[in-house]
């Protein structure tokens, strides 16, 4: 004797449907999981290397407290010591945000080059920060040349990435900051290269 067993279809399709549900919620949590350990990286990265750069590595060579800095020749719009810190603190916030959002987006594998340029150009920032303490200030100029122009294809390649074009605009005020910083740099090193009263590395026509 053969018994058949009806199944509502009703009931099926919610079982389906809660099955489908529970396999979601899974993948969001993995998921916010690791856009919760990118972020965390991201920031710790840029503003702990970079915190770690600025506020010790140069602590010494710049500021009031540094008899080098103190009598170099400086330009009417050099700004106070005390903005650089909380400046660059918000220009690296904003940075790792935006290669954060990149990140989840292209991932490091998917599509490379914005994430490539992005780390070239962050690793050129400290690079310059290292030449500025090694007092050599025309080489930290034609340094943060080359970075301008990093950053500059790094923001044109975050806007292009489908559905993070907005990234790029977190990285235009770190833009305008380096375009003052290599006027500063080359008004710095211009009106220092006939100092006498101070060292600043490798001179054009010297």
């Amino acid at each position: 004797m053969t018994v058949l067993i009806q199944v509502n279809p009703l009931t099926q399709s919610r079982t389906v449907a809660s099955e489908e549900m529970g396999k979601l919620r899974s993948i969001s949590r993995k998921e916010m999981l690791i856009n919760v350990a990118g972020l965390a990286g991201f920031l710790l990265l840029i503003m702990g290397v970079g915190g770690i750069i600025g506020g010790v590595v140069m602590a010494d060579d710049f500021g009031d407290d540094s008899p080098w800095y103190r009598n170099l020749r400086k330009p009417c719009f050099n700004p106070p010591n005390e903005v650089f810190a909380p400046v660059w603190s918000i220009l690296y916030f904003l940075m790792a945000i935006a290669g954060f959002s990149v990140w989840t987006k292209t991932g490091f594998t998917k599509r490379p080059a914005p994430l490539i340029f992005f780390f070239i150009q962050l690793v050129l920032n400290w690079i310059c920060f290292l030449i500025r303490t090694a007092k050599q200030l025309f080489a930290a100029f034609v340094e943060i040349v080359v970075l301008w122009v990093f950053i500059v294809i790094t923001i044109f390649f975050f806007n292009s990435v489908k559905g993070r074009r907005w990234s790029h605009i977190l990285l235009l005020p770190y833009l305008a900051w380096v375009t003052f910083a290599t006027v500063l740099n080359w008004s710095i090193y211009n009106l220092n290269k006939d100092n006498p009263e101070v060292d600043i590395g490798y001179i054009v026509g010297g």
